[in-house]
């Protein structure tokens, strides 16, 4: 089986920071001779934007294609093919390519008790508000016992998930292979033009928490829309907001740390010069889940442990 070799030379030639900014949400601040990542602090790219080195996890290489080789354990081929963006043309060979898809894990029984808990006791999110995403399927608890979050686009079809562990103090949060970040994990209201952006799905259904409490209507937080970022990375926005041509104003809900709040006023200038209302809504705390635990009086000693290997998880 051989690949076509000007594809694979395009793909290993690829702008790795634009690809990895673009495809997987992450953002880079220039320090000195390399770019830094916000989402990873010991992840590194060279200013050649090809070479790069991840100092927590031992591994570096040169190129995307060696990134989703050596980090997401993608097979050669797959990886010259989310890279190039395009199906990899086989060479000598009747196979045809296949697709890439998102590869979701196996859902749990019946129950889900894993979820409710961790999302309802431990993160204080309302049921209601839990009960509802898990019927459209926005939500689910996988065999292994983690809750699973999943974006679709706008024919129904899932194009991301990301997971978050619920045993103990170490969970890890991670997406699953083949996740697509321009389509965020979302909660549509009503015909509403106004979005509210949040970085995590958790963060999403906090603030939804919070807007339920503050009105006294179990059913409020269904009079807007929002939708997770899985990230700082405007991409998931930029999508969305190309299916839904009622919205009209942007409330930026981003975590109040440095990178988010560089993200917020990022995104602020953009689509404000696009013709949106946008405008900043920052939490008290770090982010609105904390901001949640406050208002239920839910201690948060969770301490999250990125993992972007699938294979890896639990």
């Amino acid at each position: 089986m051989i690949l076509d070799s000007k594809l694979v030379e395009q793909a290993r030639s690829t702008d790795m920071l634009a690809f990895l900014e673009k495809r997987r949400g992450f953002t880079f601040a220039r320090r000195g001779s390399v770019y830094r990542c916000h989402q990873h602090p010991s992840f590194a790219i060279k200013e050649d934007r090809l070479s790069w080195y991840w100092h927590s996890q031992g591994i570096g290489g040169h190129g995307a294609v060696d990134f989703l080789v050596k980090v997401e354990k993608r097979s050669f081929r797959d990886a010259v093919e989310a890279v190039a963006d395009t199906p990899v043309t086989i060479l000598n060979s009747g196979e045809p390519p296949p697709g890439r898809r998102l590869v979701l894990p196996e859902k749990a029984g019946f129950l889900q008790a894993r979820l409710y808990n961790y999302l309802c006791k431990q993160r204080g999110i309302d049921t209601g508000i839990v009960a509802s995403l898990l019927n459209e399927g926005r939500i689910y608890e996988d065999r292994r016992g983690n809750v699973v979050f999943v974006g679709f686009d706008d024919h129904g079809q899932a194009r991301f998930a990301s997971l978050r562990g619920t045993y103990g103090e170490q969970k890890f949060r991670m997406d699953c292979v083949g996740s697509d970040k321009q389509y965020g994990f979302c909660m549509d209201g009503s015909p509403s033009g106004l979005l509210y952006v949040f970085e995590s799905p958790i963060d999403a259904m906090s603030h939804a928490s919070l807007e339920n409490n503050l009105v006294g209507d179990r059913n409020a937080w269904r009079r807007d829309n929002r939708l997770s970022l899985a990230g700082t990375s405007d991409a998931a926005l930029s999508q969305y907001l190309k299916t839904h041509s009622q919205i009209r104003e942007l409330v930026l809900c981003l975590d109040n740390d440095s990178a988010g709040r560089e993200a917020a006023v990022s995104v602020d200038r953009k689509y404000t010069g696009l013709g949106y209302v946008a405008r900043l809504e920052l939490p008290q705390g770090k982010d609105y889940n904390d901001d949640l635990a406050v208002l239920r009086g839910v201690k948060r000693q969770e301490k999250s442990k990125q993992n972007h290997i699938y294979q890896e998880a639990r």
